[in-house]
């Protein structure tokens, strides 16, 4: 018994380490894009907010191909989008457009109203998005013979992986905090599991920001 904890013990801290390790990989490689792209960390006051989303293509060269810049101020908002184009696995340059359309404090707070300051990581709804099987139900029926047969209903949860496809990388900036998180495939997840919130939030927020840019014409 003793020698099982230490095996579970250890599994879950070397499981903690792992997940610790990738999250730092992650950091690191969006920090080195960053400087390449001459985006310094944001300097800000209380109350004051930076939202960096990057998009990646998973069959295109890089990190990332798309990022929305949000910057909300004490009584602005603006938001703009760079389009990153790569040498194979060399950054190349990127292309910053303001958006076409008008961007208010209105849309500001329909971010917040989905959560975009606080998200967790889409590993948080591990659970949720492939749950484990439940035990299949049994009963038993008398037969008009007078046998007794033993009837079972088969329980099979919904999930689903989705491989190729494009990820967000949301990176949060306040005056003394970070938050991070970043989520696979939403816009194809949230079709086949439209009850988890989390997914929901995340595509609102991609919803709500993809009129900036649309041609007014």
């Amino acid at each position: 018994m003793r020698r099982t904890f230490f095996l579970i013990l250890a599994f879950l801290v070397s499981t903690n380490c792992l997940r610790a390790s990738a999250d730092s990989t992650r950091q690191r490689r969006f920090q080195k894009l960053a400087d390449e792209m001459r985006l310094k960390k944001p300097k800000l006051k209380e109350g004051d907010y930076e939202v960096r989303i990057w998009n990646r293509q998973s069959l295109q060269y890089g990190d990332a191909q798309m990022l929305y810049r949000l910057i909300k101020r004490k009584e602005t908002f603006t938001v703009t989008k760079s389009i990153i184009l790569w040498n194979k696995h060399e950054f190349k340059h990127a292309t910053e457009f303001n958006s076409n359309r008008p961007v208010t404090v209105e849309l500001w707070q329909k971010l917040l109203q989905h959560n975009i300051l606080t998200l967790p990581d889409m590993t948080a709804l591990r659970d949720q998005l492939f749950p484990k099987p439940e035990k299949d139900s049994t009963w038993n029926v008398i037969e008009p013979d007078g046998t007794v047969s033993v009837k079972a209903k088969r329980k099979r949860n919904k999930w689903i992986i989705i491989g190729d496809g494009e990820g967000y990388y949301f990176q949060v900036f306040g005056k003394d905090s970070y938050h991070d998180y970043e989520y696979s495939n939403p816009l194809g997840y949230v079709k086949e599991k439209p009850e988890i919130i989390e997914l929901c939030n995340v595509v609102a927020i991609l919803h709500d920001l993809a009129p900036a840019f649309q041609s007014t014409q």
